[in-house]
């Protein structure tokens, strides 16, 4: 699992994941990811590169975006597709 970092215009930070969001992958990226979203208030998850999605992920981006919502931010979901939109759909995270 990679994760990437960038600043865009109107103090958004884009997080941009890329590989298999599973167990592994979410111990790989739990503390850069955790940093961003406690220190910045707008956070963009890209997943667009993301090919699995399993439930420690789901945890990692639902903590992630209480985190964020605890401090006034908000934190967005991008381009999840196939298997990982859907498994954001069963999750529900579409409804927060």
């Amino acid at each position: 699992m990679d994760i990437r970092t960038e600043e865009l215009p109107g103090q958004i930070t884009r997080v941009t994941l890329v590989g298999r969001l599973d167990s592994t992958g979410a111990v790989e990226i739990e503390l850069p990811f955790n940093t961003a979203v406690t220190e910045k208030r707008a956070i963009l998850v890209d997943l667009t590169s993301v090919v699995f999605l399993s439930s420690f992920g789901v945890r990692l981006l639902l903590v992630g975006a209480k985190m964020c919502a605890a401090r006034g931010g908000k934190l967005v979901v991008l381009c999840p597709a196939g298997p990982v939109a859907k498994v954001l759909r069963i999750a529900r995270f579409d409804a927060l």
